[in-house]
């Protein structure tokens, strides 16, 4: 290698510390060669008070209908949600009627049913219960009638009783029954569960529904953490950028 070789490599090690330090922008992170995670930690990010606005909502969206990554499509989905109004409910119908990820389809529903942003809003109910007569997955309808059980809401009590009498999946009829029992007992005798303590231990402490263990491991092991699903997925994006999955089991004894 020449002098001058030795020297430009040498310049470029000494400026790479440097340009590691600097700041990142999530629109940055979205380059052509960009890995899915970094596109995932992207999603995050435009879903932030500092860069929300109509070109992360437009990002986003562009994301959700076309990056060829289902991990991606579904972080761009559950980021989109955190912009409250119809508009947004409107592009996520039309991603759910058009997306061929069944996870994907299941997840986002999941996600929709407690976003803080569609709490009040009926239409959100409305989409879900949509789901629920129509998506072709039977493990998609079992996640809609998982979303509208955590949502409670009264105005899709008319959908859920038609699950459990007309669909063609006896899972999906019994969920549905099982989730009548329940929405039909007096809101006073329902049981109120307080949050889980951040510090909760695994295999000591109890994790009550809707909240589940969040098992992150990979070329490490992390303590499980009792968290809610959209907290799992929040947790699961952080620890993508280490290397790390994380799953959310769900199936907490109450």
């Amino acid at each position: 290698m020449t002098a001058r070789a030795l020297l430009a490599a040498a310049l470029l090690l000494a400026a790479a510390p440097a340009r590691a330090e600097e700041p990142v922008s999530p629109f940055e992170r979205l380059q052509p060669a960009a890995e899915p995670w970094e596109r995932i930690l992207a999603c995050a990010e435009l879903a932030k008070p500092e860069h929300r606005g109509p070109r992360a909502y437009e990002t986003l969206v562009a994301l959700m209908r076309e990056d060829l990554s289902e991990r991606v499509r579904l972080a761009a989905a559950v980021s989109l949600l955190t912009f409250p109004g119809g508009r947004t409910l409107g592009q996520v119908d039309a991603f759910l009627k058009a997306e061929t990820g069944v996870a994907v389809r299941r997840e986002l529903l999941i996600a929709l049913s407690t976003e803080p942003a569609h709490l009040d809003n009926p239409d959100a109910t409305r989409l879900i219960a949509s789901a629920l007569a129509e998506d072709a997955s039977v493990e998609v309808r079992l996640g809609a009638l998982e979303a509208l059980g955590a949502r409670a809401d009264p105005l899709a009590l008319g959908a859920i009783r038609r699950a459990s009498e007309k669909d063609e999946n006896e899972d999906v009829r019994d969920a549905a029954r099982r989730l009548l029992r329940v929405l039909a007992k007096p809101p006073k005798s329902r049981k109120k569960r307080a949050p889980p303590s951040p510090d909760s231990v695994f295999g000591k402490d109890a994790c009550p529904r809707p909240w589940g263990w969040c098992h992150c491991s990979g070329a490490v092991k992390l303590k499980p953490k009792c968290l809610s699903r959209a907290e799992c997925r929040s947790r699961e994006i952080e620890m993508a950028k280490s290397g790390l999955d994380c799953r959310w089991d769900g199936h907490s004894q109450d």
